[in-house]
């Protein structure tokens, strides 16, 4: 049986470029930083986009209202690297990629693994960054990222960090917003569509448990494609934030289906000055009559709730003349007690 590689074996096979060690009560790993300026354009949209999303439009996005109190110069955008998509015990989160704003930019902490003995002080180091941050920014961190770290930390005794973060997780907003319209939901379609991002070179990420045994065993290996491809997903979050935040913001608004989703996410969270909003915006560009008379009746429901002025009889006449017959009917019948209504306010009134 061959001996178990030593930790000189692995240094022979090579260590990525950069690596420095760091300690803490748990014991040692390494950590490689990378910077760049917060002008740096990943694809076609500047990092520093990102910092002009306001929480009120995250909260939006994500159909989350604690998400109004994100704040993204202080958040941190997570992106892991493992040994498997399954939980449990055996699976290692062997690099964990925390990126931030600093003053001077934007800041990349990639965290390694030389070895399986290092993953305590690892995860104790993530926690504490975690909870210092306050919020994280993940794409599919929600149902991934999250649950393989927490298990890995419960597993060593430390406690999570995540139950009193804030978590904006890009995944759910890019498939509400474009589901359907894209070839699937990836990181790398959302990247490529919305931030304008075309990687030249990357490695699959099946690729990268391999990586990392191989390197464990001693053998060449690819970690340094392993540690780009994690760069490249931290610095897209960033973009990705920054490109939604200027969608959703835009003084002259999105376009027509973007608007009619966000009307919709509006009214779920009870914004309804905003949900009468979006809708008359996605109204203005939809050509189907039955999306039309659906949209008008979510702005009806709006503005009835907000307690704005508005003609009613009008808006349900429009809706009642529309092509959906149940949406015609409905209308028609509230259209009715209205006019009823009219008459028995204008009777009342009378001399």
């Amino acid at each position: 049986m061959p001996a178990t590689p030593t930790h000189e074996d692995r240094l022979a096979a090579g260590l990525p470029a950069a690596l420095e060690p760091e300690s803490n009560e748990r014991g040692e790993f390494a950590a490689r930083r990378g910077e760049w300026p917060r002008e740096y354009v990943h694809g076609e949209t500047p990092l520093a986009w990102a910092l002009e999303l306001r929480g009120e439009a995250a909260a939006l996005l994500a159909h989350d209202p604690k998400l109004r109190e994100l704040e993204l110069q202080r958040a941190l955008f997570l992106d892991i690297e493992t040994t498997g998509l399954a939980g449990g015990a055996g699976t290692k989160a062997f690099l964990v990629g925390l990126g931030r704003f600093e003053a001077g930019g934007f800041e990349l902490w990639q965290g390694f693994l030389r070895g399986p003995e290092e993953e305590a002080a690892l995860l104790s180091a993530c926690a504490e960054r975690i909870r210092e941050a306050g919020a994280i920014v993940t794409f599919f961190g929600k149902s991934f990222d999250r649950h393989r770290l927490e298990d890995k930390m419960r597993v060593h005794g430390i406690a999570p960090p995540f139950e009193s973060c804030l978590h904006f997780d890009l995944y759910h907003p890019c498939r509400r917003l474009f589901g359907g319209r894209f070839a699937d939901g990836r990181l790398a379609t959302m990247e490529r569509e919305i931030a304008g991002l075309r990687r030249e070179r990357d490695l699959p990420g099946a690729f990268a448990p391999a990586a990392w045994y191989d390197f464990l065993a001693g053998r060449a290996h690819l970690l340094e494609e392993v540690f780009r491809h994690n760069r490249d997903d931290i610095l897209s979050l960033a973009a990705l934030c920054g490109a939604l935040g200027r969608l959703v913001q835009a003084e002259d608004g999105a376009d027509a289906c973007v608007s009619g989703i966000l009307a919709r996410s509006s009214a779920k969270l009870g914004r309804w000055t905003e949900a009468a909003a979006w809708s008359l915006r996605a109204e203005a560009g939809t050509d189907s009559g039955a999306e039309l008379q659906e949209l008008q009746f979510l702005r009806l429901r709006a503005l009835r709730n907000s307690g704005a002025a508005f003609d009613e009889a009008a808006l349900l006449a429009q809706i009642a003349s529309g092509p959906d017959p149940t949406l015609a009917t409905r209308a028609a019948r509230e259209l009715g007690r209205c006019v009823r209504r009219g008459r028995g306010r204008a009777a009342e009134n009378a001399p």
